[in-house]
């Protein structure tokens, strides 16, 4: 579970009706076609931190409803600094987002309505520092990227020469949407895909769970 949270990281209490708590590794537990199974059928409960874990400072757990995450997880190590905490409803994540790990310079606080990011605040190894929300779905703060500082109002951010970069959000993937204009005129756009979700989450968990396993 530990290796989990630190691949996380790297790249951003419970209460589920008739919910088990297991921990790993667990002979019960397989991957099956991207599905969490427990005894042959998807699990619905949490996977929390092994004896071994906690002795290393780890607490917490992660929530999982029919084989997918699902509810409130979080998993803290207070003496690393290291804490994640998200909630997933429907298949996305909704409410509040953490993902902090000091060994890599990683901080990131995220506020999500149904998978639509609201606010971002993030210091990604000092080189990329976020502090957005987002009203009406454009970008309103800075972004700061190698050295580049952008500030937003109201979806625009202005340059010495007439530059314009505009920065806007598609709700419905939560996707990042930028352009690019000189004197009015585009001169580029780019998409910069939604990747913190409770899938891609998955993809590092479930693996995670068949190394643990093996």
């Amino acid at each position: 579970m530990k290796k989990f949270l630190l691949a996380v990281i790297f790249v951003f209490g419970f209460a589920v009706s008739f919910s088990i708590d297991i921990t790993l590794p667990n002979k019960d537990v397989k991957i099956v076609k991207e599905v969490l199974l427990y005894k042959g059928s998807p699990f619905t409960g949490n996977i929390i931190m092994n004896t071994e874990d906690q002795k290393d400072g780890y607490i917490g757990g992660i929530s999982l409803k029919n084989g997918h995450l699902d509810g409130l997880s979080e998993l803290k190590n207070d003496r690393q600094g290291q804490h994640m905490r998200f909630t997933v409803v429907g298949g996305k994540f909704d409410g509040e987002l953490i993902m902090n790990d000091p060994s890599q310079n990683t901080y990131i606080m995220l506020d999500i309505n149904k998978g639509a990011i609201v606010k971002y605040l993030a210091d990604i190894q000092g080189v990329y520092k976020y502090d957005l929300n987002f009203v009406n779905n454009l970008a309103n703060g800075s972004m700061e990227a190698q050295g580049q500082i952008f500030t937003f109002k109201n979806g625009i951010a202005k340059g010495p020469q007439g530059q314009e970069l505009k920065l806007t959000l598609n709700p419905a993937t939560g996707d990042l949407e930028m352009e690019a204009f000189v004197n009015g005129k585009a001169a580029g756009k780019q998409t910069i895909p939604n990747v913190l979700t409770p899938q891609y989450l998955e993809s590092f968990l479930f693996q995670s769970i068949t190394d643990t396993n093996n």
